[in-house]
């Protein structure tokens, strides 16, 4: 085989290459599923654990890097709050909890605007 006609075949092949056909994932299907169990903190190993179970056998990273590339935080945290408010009852399933964000330590400690707290004591060598 002359070198330009294998040349020139590998640059056919090269040109009909579509990279989207070859990135497809098996745990592409079950996103929702990975999503859901990760919102109930499920971990890596725990949810392929599960996956064998059911005949779909993948590993722990690989889990990892699928929904880690897949999966945001703020879909995870929101999937989260949807099954808190699913799952509550009553009025505390609608109310905010009262530590929220940003709850201080200390309650009984009393908080000045502007003033930034003790200082640390340091040693000038």
């Amino acid at each position: 085989m002359d070198t330009t006609e294998l040349h020139t075949r590998l640059m056919d092949d090269a040109r009909r290459y579509d990279p989207t056909a070859h990135n497809r994932s098996l745990l592409a299907p079950y996103r929702d599923v990975l999503l859901l169990w990760r919102a109930k903190f499920m971990s890596y190993e725990q949810i392929a654990a599960a996956l064998t179970t059911h005949g779909l056998k993948t590993s722990p990273t690989a889990i990892g890097v699928f929904c880690r590339r897949t999966l945001t935080k703020s879909e995870i945290l929101r999937e989260r709050h949807r099954l808190g408010t699913e799952t509550a009852k009553g009025p505390a399933a609608t109310a905010p909890s009262s530590g929220g964000l940003f709850a201080v330590a200390n309650p009984a400690a009393p908080v000045t605007p502007g003033k930034r707290g003790p200082k640390v004591a340091r040693d000038d060598y």
